[in-house]
């Protein structure tokens, strides 16, 4: 896996000053890219979000207290079924902005819904600059933001390639990656299924990880599988 190099850090640095200096929390139009507030639907989803998960699927937190409750941070999970929004929405104890495909707002009511949680949507299959704007504008905004650096849901349960676009962020943002690691939603509402399994599910979250270390995305795909509990079942 390939290390960041210092000069590659420098250039970062250097677009992170001119990024402020473009007024980042902006899009072009003049609409905010960063709206942290906690709306009623944004309490309304996170309510029925966490008693479904701990009342259905018996979830069990561990690690919370490495999610500082204020401040800017970046969740970093991995992404085995439908659940793992409703998990971590619904138990970080504050507001958490998603990175979601906008593909998904072409559903009238979802894309209200992400617009009032206030997610941040990025084309599939492109380097989204504006996404990786809004997410520097959110951590800036001392936001928790959450992306799965995988991009896309598991087919098989275990962790796949870490993409660029969390460190990157995070590196921009200068906010620590928190890594997560979700394990048993795979069996209750993995791909393929039609409706969620009342299995049990463990989320975990681990110690902080400074993005500007060389070595930050092994480091992160590590964590995420020992937090799910993949470098158990795999070496068992």
């Amino acid at each position: 896996m390939d290390e960041p190099r210092p000069e590659g850090v420098a250039r970062e640095r250097e677009v992170t000053a001119r990024e402020r200096e473009a007024k980042p929390g902006r899009a072009e139009g003049g609409e905010d890219m960063a709206r942290v507030d906690i709306t009623p639907t944004y309490r309304a989803c996170s309510f029925g979000a966490r008693w479904f998960c701990r009342l259905y699927h018996r979830v069990r937190v561990e690690g919370l207290e490495h999610v500082p409750t204020k401040g800017r941070v970046l969740l970093a999970s991995n992404h085995t079924s439908w659940l793992d929004i409703l998990l971590l929405g619904g138990l970080v104890p504050r507001h958490v902005a998603f990175v979601a495909r906008d593909t998904l707002a072409h559903w009238r009511w979802l894309g209200w819904t992400m617009d009032q949680c206030r997610a941040i949507l990025v084309r599939r299959g492109a380097g989204d600059r504006g996404a990786l704007r809004a997410m520097v504008a959110h951590l800036e905004a001392e936001d928790c933001v959450a992306i799965f650096p995988e991009g896309t849901r598991s087919k098989d349960g275990r962790l796949g390639e870490i993409k660029g676009g969390a460190l990157m962020a995070a590196r921009l943002g200068r906010a620590p990656i928190v890594p997560v690691g979700i394990e048993g939603a795979h069996r209750a509402w993995g791909r393929g299924m039609a409706l969620p399994l009342p299995r049990k599910i463990v989320m975990r979250c681990g110690a902080p990880i400074d993005p500007l270390d060389p070595r930050a995305v092994e480091l992160l795909a590590e964590r995420i599988r020992e937090l799910s509990g993949e470098t158990r079942r795999t070496s068992g």
